[in-house]
């Protein structure tokens, strides 16, 4: 069964909080608790229903957002990630230090945010913080949520992505199984899916898109993967054409 990531966002500044619940809800996350300050947030630890935290370094400018950081990681445990519009050398290493799965710089761009969360997931089980560019970097892992589980997929092993309403259904290659993202095509091809493999994603007609490692042969307006036909519309052909190399 499909289920949302949960999200808490401990933020002061108004107009991040906002950004960032927004850009969430866009990408199919949910947002289970917003703090503005120390006490609410560990209000929020001790009773919301979450998976991962944001949390605003400069917290009421006392760097309150660390000594949270501190105590997620030695009480709570789940993976955490620091914002922060500082580049401050000594506050980031304080940061760091805390022991957060990642952390992201203001403004933060949905498309740094979606993959750093994916890359927090990851880092927390593997005890490793990555910043916002290595998170947004060679980065093929993802993960969807199954009950109180992760469902760890990796983008190169996907054959193919369809639109359905709301959400977008991946079919995965190793399991041979298909799952679901709450978001856009357009938004998974556009900001999702890492930079370095969306050129590996092309849009074959107004809902499907396929990988074209797994193209097996292109006849007429059909593409054909080992698992599934998808209809080539006239819109899309060209692009197609192009990123097969097809020679005219």
């Amino acid at each position: 069964m499909h289920q949302e990531i949960k999200v808490l966002i401990i933020e002061d500044e108004e107009i991040w909080m906002k950004s960032i619940a927004t850009t969430l809800h866009d990408f199919g996350y949910t947002v289970s608790g917003i703090a503005d300050n120390f006490e609410a947030a560990v209000e929020l630890f001790n009773y919301a229903d979450y998976d991962i935290a944001l949390l605003d370094i400069n917290l009421n400018s006392k760097n309150k957002g660390i000594e949270l950081g501190r105590m997620m990681c030695t009480y709570y445990r789940k993976p955490f990630i620091f914002l922060t519009g500082s580049s401050d050398s000594h506050t980031l290493n304080d940061a760091i230090n805390a022991g957060p799965s990642a952390y992201l710089t203001k403004p933060v761009h949905p498309a740094a945010l979606i993959a750093t969360l994916q890359s927090a997931i990851n880092n927390f089980n593997n005890h490793t913080t990555y910043s916002e560019k290595e998170a947004t970097t060679n980065n093929n892992i993802f993960f969807v949520k199954q009950g109180n589980k992760y469902k760890k997929i990796d983008w190169t092993k996907i054959v193919y992505l369809r639109s359905d309403k709301n959400y977008t259904i991946i079919f995965n290659e190793i399991d041979k199984n298909e799952y679901l993202i709450r978001s856009t095509l357009s938004k998974i091809l556009n900001f999702i899916i890492p930079p370095h493999l969306k050129s590996s994603f092309v849009q074959v007609n107004r809902a499907e898109a396929v990988h074209i490692a797994y193209v097996q042969e292109l006849a007429g307006e059909e593409v054909r993967t080992s698992h599934k036909t998808l209809t080539v519309t006239e819109v899309y052909s060209s692009n197609l054409k192009k990123a097969l190399n097809v020679i005219m």
